[in-house]
């Protein structure tokens, strides 16, 4: 049996675009949730634009979840910095000083905005 932290290769098919994915086994049911999600979705898009052929559909997707993506680092980015404001409010009143990171905190994560 494979631990939850072993990777395995799973091969991914969007409308007949195959590949594969690295992933930690524990995340094998999101590879295929994700998979059937955007096989929906682009279905959706085929029914709703049927003027529009693959190649648009499929760019159409790409920025919708791109759009997505961005808003979310955004919201993220937004959340995080009122959430350290808060911290540090509630550090002064304490009397407090956490003027360090935790050691668990990696920024580098989540990239760059």
């Amino acid at each position: 049996m494979k631990s939850k932290e072993s990777k395995i290769n799973i091969e991914v098919n969007i409308y007949g675009s195959r590949f594969s994915v690295q992933v930690p086994f524990a995340e094998q049911d999101a590879v295929r949730a994700t998979e059937t999600q955007m096989k929906a979705y682009l279905k959706s898009l085929r029914d709703t634009h049927s003027r529009k052929n693959i190649t648009e559909c499929m760019a159409m997707m790409a920025y919708h979840y791109a759009s997505n993506f961005f808003a979310l680092r955004a919201r993220l980015e937004a959340d995080t910095a009122e959430a350290e404001d808060l911290l540090r409010d509630a550090s002064r009143m304490l009397g407090e000083d956490i003027s360090e990171e935790p050691e668990d905190f990696d920024r580098q994560e989540f990239g760059e905005y």
